[in-house]
């Protein structure tokens, strides 16, 4: 007979996955297994209980963020059109970014030395959040020529995806002014078209 899940697997699974991203992003994803459970406060048994390996785990760790990302662009920007859907996109993008540098730098860090399989389904949800800005570029500008929406599109993912490495929430701007100067800029560039 299966074993049941208990009623907070979710929640268990969610703290882990925010300890152990700390603490595996700060290792460029090669701390030990022994290391992530004392980092998540739990035994070793209890952290092989929910994944196999670290493999599994950093896999679990950046599949998930990135998935939430994506039903959420899509659920935030859903019946928006234009730019009002563009700055939508950038602004949610931006608030789901709060908290999540280490996902981000375990991401950058772990990504290539996961198993080619696992690459590719991350890859699959990256180019889906992708697809969220690109056919808003392309409802925006839809004669735009294909070089320049590529560069419109990947600038504007670059200015948003890159924020955390300078971005403060204490600073002189807050996430949403960001998100609205980044997708302005690209707009510019949208109308010399």
């Amino acid at each position: 007979m299966a074993r049941t899940r208990a009623a907070d697997y979710d929640d268990k699974r969610d703290a882990i996955h925010r300890a152990a991203a700390r603490i595996l992003s700060k290792a460029d994803g090669k701390a030990s297994m022994n290391q992530i459970a004392d980092a998540c406060g739990i035994s070793k048994a209890l952290l092989y209980h929910y994944f196999r390996n670290r493999d599994e785990l950093i896999f679990d760790i950046i599949h998930t963020h990135l998935s939430e990302i994506d039903h959420t662009l899509h659920e935030e920007a859903n019946g928006l059109k234009g730019r009002e859907r563009l700055h939508k996109l950038s602004d949610a993008l931006l608030t789901l970014y709060e908290d999540a540098d280490d996902l981000h730098r375990l991401q950058l860090g772990a990504l290539g030395a996961l198993p080619d399989e696992d690459v590719q389904r991350i890859r699959e949800v990256e180019r889906a959040i992708l697809g969220h800005f690109r056919s808003a570029v392309r409802e925006i500008a839809p004669d735009l020529e294909r070089p320049r929406m590529v560069a419109v599109t990947m600038g504007l993912m670059g200015m948003l995806n890159w924020a955390f490495t300078w971005f403060r929430s204490d600073g002189p701007l807050t996430r949403t002014e960001f998100a609205r100067m980044a997708t302005d800029m690209a707009l510019s560039e949208i109308e010399k078209g």
